[in-house]
Formats: C-alpha cells, structure tokens, sequence
C-alpha cells in the first residue's frame, strides 16, 4: 500500500520488454511481510513478489529495461490475464525506476486468492485497460516459490498472534467493499515524519466485525514509529468490509491485515 505525496498520469503506451533470464530468488530481508526478489544474471531485481500475512493480495513489482516504451500512471480494476486464460481483476501502477539506466518499474496488485497459484507455471501476463492497449509482460515463477511463500505467510501469521489454520479454513476471508489504497493521500502522510525524511512500512491488523466494521486496528511489526500507527488506522478504520464467512458460510469475525508504506515522492 503505497502513501506520497505525489499523482501521477494514465499509462499511455504498450510496454515490450525482455528481460534477462532470472537465475536466483532471494528473501527481502528489510521487509516486514514476505517478500522474494527475482535475480536476473546481472544481479539485478527482475522480479519482486509480496504477500501480507492475513492478506489474500498479491503484489508483484517488475522491472523493466530502459527501452520500455510507456508512460507513468495509475489504474484501477485492470484485467490480468495468464497464458491459461485465466482473468484477474487488479490495480497497475507504472513509475520510472529509482535508477534512470533501468527503465520503469511495473506494480500490479491483484486481491483475487487464487492469482498467486496461478502464476506458478505461466510465461506471461498480460494486461489491458479501456485506457491503455494490451501490455505484455514475461514473468516466470517457480511453484516452489508460491508455496515457499505460503510457508512464510503461515509462520508469520502464528508470531503475529493469529491461528493460521483457522483463517486459512474460513470459507471466504474479510473483503473490502472499496480500494483501500484510495482512501490514502499525502496528507495523511505524519507531518513530523515527513519533515524528518522518515519513511516506514505500518503493517496493520484490523479485527472485521460480522457487519464488516472495523472494530479494532493495531499495528503488528515492532519498533514502528507510533506516528505511523496512528496515521494508518485513522485511515483503515473507515474502511468497509464484506464480512468473513466460517465453514457453514455464516458470517464471522476475522482479521485481515495491510501493510501500509509510506514513502516520500521524488
């Protein structure tokens, strides 16, 4: 979930690129959820994949080379296609590479659960817009590598204090009646913080009642900043939910969690 104070435009152009073949995948030590970074040959991150514990997202970053031709920008409820013809609903985001040699830097972000299963295997996704024409995007992910992080997310969840097993066996988990991201703008980014050059990830855990309020938010990673904390659940607290279900297809209590990163815009 990415706070700056920064907006950026539509995605404007095709995106062609290939990549060089990836050799390695490396934990991010410096993350607080998990997240595996794809190395090329030239040791460079490929590709970054990142899932929240409690969360059902997957968040993939791809770096594209220099000869990218596309414009930076922002879309919702994007179309994800895999080589199986499988469609996913997801946000895209495109910025220039924090090293101008290295191109543009691809997010996408898709809720569905079963879109990380689903990039085990496949060559490619592609991606179309009403706004943009189809983009095509090699990617390569290993199935040991979709369940090495599902390992993770199940070990983190336990040292979070959350019963793995029991959110993994609801039916449905809590889901978000609107783009939680959107409810974020630079305002909301801690003042103090901002002036100090401070840059944080909050990961917050929201306890979502059977009517889909959030009835508690706390943040769950420690040594964070209490500015971030509170500046993340003013936010998240508003937010509504369809309601977890139990086995029965009940409605039912559940957290779901979301790490919030707020950075600085260049």
């Amino acid at each position: 979930m990415l706070v700056a104070p920064l907006v950026i435009a539509f995605l404007a152009q095709v995106i062609s690129t290939v990549p060089a073949k990836p050799e390695t995948w490396e934990w991010d030590s410096k993350a607080p959820i998990c997240t595996l970074k794809q190395r090329n040959e030239a040791g460079e991150a490929a590709v970054t994949i990142e899932r929240t514990p409690g969360n059902e997202e997957t968040e993939l970053l791809i770096t594209l080379p220099a000869g990218a031709k596309l414009g930076r920008g922002h879309l919702l409820d994007a179309t994800i296609r895999t080589n199986s013809g499988r469609e996913f609903v997801g946000d895209v985001s495109v910025w220039r590479h924090s090293d101008k040699d290295h191109g543009f830097d691809l997010y996408v972000d898709s809720p569905d659960p079963t879109f990380i299963e689903s990039l085990s295997g496949t060559p490619w996704l592609e991606i179309s817009h009403p706004k943009i024409q189809t983009v095509r995007v090699p990617i390569h992910v290993p199935a040991k590598i979709v369940a090495t992080l599902r390992d993770c997310e199940d070990t983190t969840m336990l040292d979070w204090g959350i019963d793995a097993v029991a959110w993994r066996n609801l039916r449905s988990r809590p889901l978000p009646l609107e783009h939680v991201r959107e409810r974020f703008g630079a305002l909301d980014y801690p003042a103090a913080a901002l002036a100090a050059n401070v840059e944080a990830d909050a990961v917050a855990r929201l306890d979502i009642a059977i009517d889909g309020t959030v009835t508690k938010c706390a943040t769950v990673n420690p040594g964070l900043p209490v500015v971030f904390e509170t500046a993340s659940c003013k936010v998240l607290k508003g937010a509504k939910f369809r309601p977890a279900t139990d086995v029965s297809g009940k409605p039912t209590s559940a957290p779901v969690l979301y790490d919030v990163r707020f950075r600085i815009g260049n």
